[in-house]
């Protein structure tokens, strides 16, 4: 899965190396699915810095108003250099294959970090994009409720998109593609994640995801992209440690714990 993944072609790292942004995550075990059918989900782009063979995506996102994206803090974030800007960046709206040119590439006016996002810790790993241009009438998704507990009661069924890897090799999808898996309980996921090479998992700001024997995972390139339960946005493709691996469940940033700070920039 990934562990900080920004779906550019840079080396694998684990989580809890000094650089977590960098970490595996992408969508495995899933099958194709269409922006027809979810028309709020989009890719980030940035041609300049990732090149124009997928679109320059290198991360996801859903659009939640006609003028505002909420993806991961870490997608603007480097091992090396902090925060990095993203040259040219562009948000894709309905654009299923990324070797296409379909849909439209929006600029991005601004992007506003969570104030309290630790890139170390990956906690309040969330940040809103604005659009230059209003999307108009499409559709978009509705954020989960600041302190909601309900969609993330274990073994709820979730849904998870992206263009990342789908082998954990550095295989990236051309195509937008889906997974179900169910939420892992906190305890699991602390036992998975207790700290140290593995990175810690927080159930403040995070919840995990993933089936049992592994085989289903977001990956590296997913970063970003939306967790969905019932028709909302309770979660976004944060970090891990391989992909689809039995004993490490995907990370998830826990929308609930941001949503109030998110709204306030909406």
């Amino acid at each position: 899965m990934l562990a900080l993944l920004a779906a550019v072609p840079v080396p694998l790292v684990a989580l809890g190396t000094a650089a977590p942004a960098e970490a595996q995550r992408r969508v495995v075990g899933g099958s194709a699915v269409s922006t027809a059918d979810h028309p709020w989900i989009v890719a980030l782009s940035s041609r300049q810095q990732f090149g124009s063979g997928r679109s320059g995506q290198f991360c996801g996102g859903a659009l939640v108003t006609p003028t505002k994206v909420v993806t991961a803090a870490h997608c603007f974030y480097d091992e090396a250099r902090g925060r990095v800007d993203r040259p040219g960046l562009k948000v894709i709206v309905g654009r299923d294959d990324m070797r296409g040119t379909s849909g439209r590439e929006v600029a991005v006016r601004s992007v506003w970090i969570h104030p309290d996002y630790s890139f170390a810790a990956n906690m309040n790993d969330v940040a809103v994009l604005t659009l230059a241009e209003s999307q108009g009438a499409l559709p978009v998704v509705e954020l989960v409720g600041q302190g909601e507990t309900e969609p993330y009661a274990a073994g709820t069924t979730t849904q998870v998109y992206g263009w990342g890897d789908t082998t954990g090799r550095g295989d990236y999808s051309p195509v937008l593609r889906g997974v179900s898996v169910p939420v892992v309980p906190d305890q699991v996921c602390a036992q998975a994640y207790p700290g140290g090479q593995d990175g810690r998992f927080d159930a403040r700001g995070m919840v995990c995801a993933g089936e049992e024997r592994g085989g289903k995972d977001a990956c590296q390139g997913d970063s970003g992209g939306p967790m969905i339960v019932d028709g909302r946005l309770v979660g976004l493709v944060s970090w891990g440690t391989g992909c689809a691996e039995a004993a490490h469940p995907g990370v998830y940033t826990r929308v609930s714990s941001v949503a109030d700070a998110v709204r306030s920039v909406l």
